[in-house]
């Protein structure tokens, strides 16, 4: 063990240290208490350490338990034999004459009552209630925790239950990918990559148009303009108006050439018809 002086340096710098070393020596002036009962003033010698100071710790605590049991027993050893002793023969007559007016279920409850203290290892019968009561109470104790955790466990296996039917449903065929996910995934990341490099190429050419000056138009540019406009839709409604005559014919070409041929057909003999009429005419005259 450290020194006075060392322990008294060392406490000055770590309070802590200080602490458990006190402990410690409360611990040891214990330990030499009990030795000193055990062995007087020849205490033998021994290695002092850590490992050493626990064990006759424990080692007092045991024999310090055991002697207790062991004046408990001699106790009650001397009581019963104080009893025996002390019991004249009109006693015994008067004990048995007790235990014969006692009926079937009083020598029962008796027997209960003594087998219990004997289960408590209870002295008196006061002793006996107390540690009934105690029983009764973590008797209730146990069951509360019991009911507690019982609850909780249907709260689990319900939820168990909810988790399971989900997990049923999220591998149900209606949840599973496509067989062709990985060929889809691997077109789709090409795809994405050529849409990148033409939107950074369409990104370059927007800019290097944005970038080039654009005049702007004077007067006598859109006057020119819009007459060119006005011509070309003159035009469009000319075409307009030539195409809708046509808006009859099939679109299958053959069949819009067999009716362009009967029409034609038509014209010709209506063309002869008039002139015939015209013909006749002329005669009359």
């Amino acid at each position: 063990m450290d020194s006075p002086g060392d322990w008294t340096a060392t406490a000055l710098f770590s309070p802590s240290k200080a602490r458990a070393q006190q402990a410690q020596a409360r611990d040891w002036a214990s330990v030499e208490s009990w030795l000193s009962k055990q062995h007087g003033k020849r205490i033998p010698s021994f290695e002092r350490n850590e490992e050493t100071l626990q064990a006759l710790l424990t080692l007092a605590t045991l024999n310090e338990d055991a002697d207790e049991q062991r004046v408990l027993v001699e106790k009650v050893e001397r009581s019963a034999l104080t009893v025996a002793t002390t019991r004249s023969h009109d006693g015994e007559d008067v004990y048995q004459t007790l235990l014969d007016s006692l009926g079937k279920e009083d020598l029962e409850t008796l027997d209960a009552v003594a087998g219990a203290s004997v289960m408590l290892s209870a002295s008196s019968f006061n002793q006996t209630c107390e540690r009934l009561c105690e029983m009764t109470t973590d008797e209730f104790d146990l069951s509360e925790q019991l009911n507690c955790t019982e609850v909780q466990n249907a709260a689990i296996d319900r939820e168990c239950s909810r988790l399971e039917g989900l997990l049923a449903e999220l591998r149900a065929d209606h949840f599973q990918p496509p067989p062709n996910v990985l060929e889809q995934t691997a077109e789709w990341t090409r795809s994405t990559k050529q849409l990148k490099s033409k939107l950074a190429e369409y990104d370059e050419r927007l800019g290097a148009i944005r970038s080039v000056p654009t005049p702007s138009p004077s007067i006598e540019d859109v006057s020119r303009l819009k007459n060119e406009v006005t011509v070309l839709q003159n035009r469009l409604n000319m075409v307009t108006t030539e195409l809708a005559a046509f808006d009859s014919l099939p679109s299958d070409p053959k069949a819009a050439r067999a009716v362009l041929e009967r029409a034609r057909k038509d014209l010709r003999e209506l063309t002869k018809q008039r002139d015939r009429l015209f013909e006749s005419l002329a005669s009359n005259d």
